[in-house]
């Protein structure tokens, strides 16, 4: 059955592109989930890899700086990654022409399925969202990646091939954090891939219009990420907001870094000593903003459970399989933490 579209799943570079007179009301936070004052922290954790790519002794030397960052943030940020600067040019510039589309062409893939492999949509889940968020985006899985390219958009023309190198060279960085992660918990470095069975990958495209009243809206909610892993490209345009000690603070965009995030699934599995970081999205009234980040989880077969070298006693939680945990997620929106509640024994 196709679905409704209804004007306001049109998303919100359509209604601001219409000439906006008045915010809908939809788009409108409660005044306790507004923006409020936000703390700009000057030592939010930067990580360099230069070093650490081809060299033993740094990498070792980056295992304690990466457990600081997961115990006392679940966030970074990492520079000198190995992605080539030219690449993260060329995704972002796919990525801005996919959304200046006409949106006779974007709405091809619209869905409000969330299970769908490939979907361009607005807010999170319209069928369900009870206050819209103030986004647009595309979103598709990565792998298996001959087959999940011929899903992909046919529009901009390179597209396909810009975002097949780079979800590789992504998914490649990935894993070596992945390693030292694990490494920082006094696991194996190749604990997490083998628990894991390797990954699934997905990504998106987010879209961020400037917003006539950003006060009141939020880009996205406060949520965590269900995955292993996020590996967020910004742009120069700041927006994301990180809960650390029950604040909001602002990351402050890097020129060709990732903001790298721990899912739950990781939280899962090092037995609560690492969380995963509550985050959102706000906007402004003068610029556009887009981010992609890249989702890295476990395979979706994979039963995830606490690590038993980081059970002392009883563990903290019961095992779930990947592809379920995600079912009950997208059932339950943006708020969270209920399903890692309902797993803690």
């Amino acid at each position: 059955m196709a679905t409704e579209v209804l004007p306001l799943h049109l998303g919100v570079k359509n209604l601001v592109d219409s000439g906006l007179d008045k915010l809908p009301g939809i788009y409108i936070q409660s005044k306790e989930e507004r923006p409020n004052a936000v703390h700009r922290e000057e030592s939010f954790p930067v990580l360099d890899l230069g070093a650490a790519l081809n060299s033993s002794e740094a990498r070792a030397a980056l295992v304690p700086q990466i457990r600081e960052a997961c115990v006392q943030w679940g966030f970074f940020q990492v520079i000198n990654h190995g992605v080539p600067h030219s690449l993260v040019d060329e995704m972002q510039s796919v990525a801005r022409e996919f959304h200046a589309l006409a949106n006779e062409e974007k709405m091809r893939y619209f869905s409000t399925d969330t299970e769908s492999r490939m979907r361009y949509g607005t807010s999170f889940n319209v069928t369900q969202d009870k206050v819209f968020s103030w986004r647009d985006y595309l979103r598709h899985s990565c792998l298996p990646l001959a087959e999940m390219q011929e899903l992909w958009p046919e529009k901009p023309a390179s597209y396909r091939k810009v975002t097949a190198d780079y979800s590789t060279r992504v998914r490649n960085l990935a894993k070596f954090l992945l390693e030292l992660i694990s490494e920082s918990l006094d696991l194996p470095k190749d604990y997490i891939d083998k628990a894991f069975n390797g990954c699934s990958q997905v990504m998106a495209l987010n879209f961020y219009p400037a917003c006539p009243e950003p006060d009141l809206v939020l880009g996205i909610g406060p949520h965590s990420d269900p995955g292993s892993i996020t590996l967020l490209l910004q742009d120069h345009v700041e927006g994301l907001q990180v809960m650390h000690g029950n604040e909001w603070y602002s990351v402050k965009p890097i020129p060709y870094s990732f903001v790298v995030n721990l899912g739950d699934q990781i939280q899962i599995l090092s037995n609560d000593k690492y969380k995963s970081a509550q985050h959102r999205a706000v906007v402004n009234s003068s610029e556009d903003r887009m981010s992609i980040p890249v989702a890295i989880g476990p395979n979706w077969e994979s039963l995830v459970h606490p690590a038993s070298k980081l059970v002392e006693g009883s563990p903290v939680f019961k095992p779930m399989v990947y592809k379920d945990y995600m079912t009950a997620l997208q059932a339950g929106g943006l708020n969270r933490q209920w399903l890692l509640d309902t797993l803690r024994i």
